[in-house]
């Protein structure tokens, strides 16, 4: 009796996952888009979503984790939980170069805001492997893919982010000292 149930349930989420992970990637690219003015800000911070889902990507494919009709669900969460851990660094990142503060951006904003990340990402972790230890096969991949995604994308955020902002930092730092000053043009006494 509880077999055609089953098959309904998994044969809507194979109709309807695709469009939801479609519909989420879509939303959450807006919402950046929305959420900063500059072209870089919302370039860097979609760089790090891409490089959390690509880290979890690669380690599912490395821990031979197969895609199935419950972990797949776990993709539009990651989208949603990665790029909110990006937006707060360079959000911060953005407050410290704009305020023109002494020191370090890139330091300021990883110390204000990634014990924060971290906090989060790991009630978010504790909650996601306590589905790891169900009876359930489907839920123990769903805990586990999430728990991956989440892991990656505080990576992503925290430390590829900030690696990539100390760079995006060096190359401006160069090409302005490679910038001859300009000169006021003497003007000539009428």
């Amino acid at each position: 009796r509880s077999a055609p149930v089953y098959a309904d349930i998994i044969g809507a989420i194979w109709r309807d996952g695709p469009r939801a992970v479609l519909a989420s990637i879509l939303a959450t690219v807006a919402l950046v888009l929305l959420s900063f003015r500059r072209w870089r800000l919302r370039a860097l911070t979609l760089l790090a979503l891409v490089t959390g889902v690509a880290w979890m990507g690669g380690a599912m494919t490395l821990l031979h984790i197969r895609l199935n009709f419950l972990n797949f669900v776990a993709l539009p969460i990651t989208f949603g939980i990665g790029v909110d851990y990006a937006v707060n660094v360079m959000r911060r990142y953005q407050q410290e170069v704009d305020s023109g503060a002494s020191g370090d951006p890139i330091e300021a904003a990883v110390q204000e805001t990634g014990g924060a990340i971290l906090v989060c990402s790991l009630t978010t972790i504790f909650g996601y492997s306590s589905l790891h230890t169900s009876a359930n096969r489907a839920l123990n991949s769903f805990g586990l893919a999430a728990v991956i995604g989440e892991v990656a994308c505080v990576l992503a955020a925290l430390v590829a982010l900030s690696a990539t902002l100390v760079l995006v930092e060096r190359r401006r730092t160069r090409a302005l000292a490679a910038t001859p000053p300009r000169v006021a043009p003497r003007l000539c006494p009428p």
